[in-house]
């Protein structure tokens, strides 16, 4: 007998990263909200990745691995959007972290009728600076909402079509398709809520974790540690607004607003760097942790 749909599909593309790709699936599997069935859509994985999914025995549990490595999460997303139930799609980095009300608050706003994208605030978490809060202003956000803070409907892939691989674009296909969704006239809608932690690599290691496991402590022990969060990112962005106006602050204002002007119009900032080769963005992450920079094209290897 065939299982009823889920209202959500969520997907987490993975490559070779057991240590953060746990707390990712523990994320998930911690929400308030249970209607879902979770993907877990490996790029080619030689690690115990899939050994570790099929430890959980939760039939809202998926695996699958492609054959070969694609070098980026499009691959793996189109992957699992082909095999998704869900009428909605939710998307976490295997390095990025939920808190639990984070499908309940997105689902809560699409099913509202009113919009097409929803997305939530995303905490950057870094050890090399302070954490910031990214809260795109869309319509004319200078960069789009990152992956793991948004949901859209499944009708959108029938409409603007998939994700797009790193070598066709001129920025990364995540900011692309959110692009392209927005220029179809799709309506994104903010949920006022701290929902999801987003991790920055600690070390060139492609495999090393993060503080991970230390916010996930944290988010189990501290019954308001969103909005303890949400404060500590409140005194740090007024002490920044309170500082004296820097070359490097505003040469970044300038910028924004420019991308501003241009993505009001419907031209992709991305778009106007012909001059930079597609998947440049790409390459350059893939050099910095020691990852084969041509992997766009061909499979993405170690270097040893």
């Amino acid at each position: 007998m065939e299982r009823p749909s889920p209202t959500v599909s969520v997907l987490i593309a993975t490559y070779n990263k057991r240590r953060t790709l746990q707390h990712a699936i523990d994320s998930v599997l911690w929400q308030t909200f249970g209607d879902f069935e979770l993907w877990v859509i490996g790029d080619g994985c030689t690690d115990d990745s899939a050994e570790l999914v099929a430890s959980y025995a939760d039939p809202r549990v998926h695996w699958y691995n492609l054959p070969a490595n694609s070098g980026y999460q499009s691959a793996p997303h189109n992957e699992g959007l082909r095999r998704a139930r869900g009428r909605y799609i939710a998307y976490l980095n295997h390095d990025d972290v939920w808190l639990p009300e984070h499908l309940a608050r997105l689902v809560a706003v699409l099913e509202g009728g009113d919009a097409d994208v929803a997305y939530s605030i995303l905490e950057w978490v870094l050890s090399w600076r302070d954490d910031y809060a990214d809260i795109p202003a869309c319509p004319t956000a200078p960069v789009p909402p990152e992956a793991s803070a948004t949901m859209h409907r499944r009708a959108l892939i029938d409409e603007i079509g998939d994700w797009k691989a790193p070598h066709e674009v001129y920025s990364v296909p995540r900011a692309e398709f959110l692009r392209r969704a927005q220029f179809a006239g799709k309506r994104f809608v903010l949920v006022p809520r701290l929902t999801v932690l987003k991790f920055g690599a600690e070390s060139t290691d492609y495999g090393a974790a993060g503080r991970q496991a230390e916010y996930m402590a944290r988010v189990r022990r501290e019954p308001d540690f969103a909005h303890a969060e949400i404060a500590a990112l409140l005194v740090r962005a007024q002490h920044e607004l309170e500082r004296p106006l820097s070359l490097r602050r505003l040469r970044q204002q300038l910028l924004h607003a420019v991308r501003r002007w241009l993505v009001g119009r419907g031209i992709d900032p991305a778009r106007l760097v012909v001059w930079r080769p597609r998947g440049r963005h790409i390459r350059a992450w893939r050099r910095a942790h020691a990852l084969d920079a041509d992997a766009p094209e061909r499979p993405l290897r170690a270097r040893r």
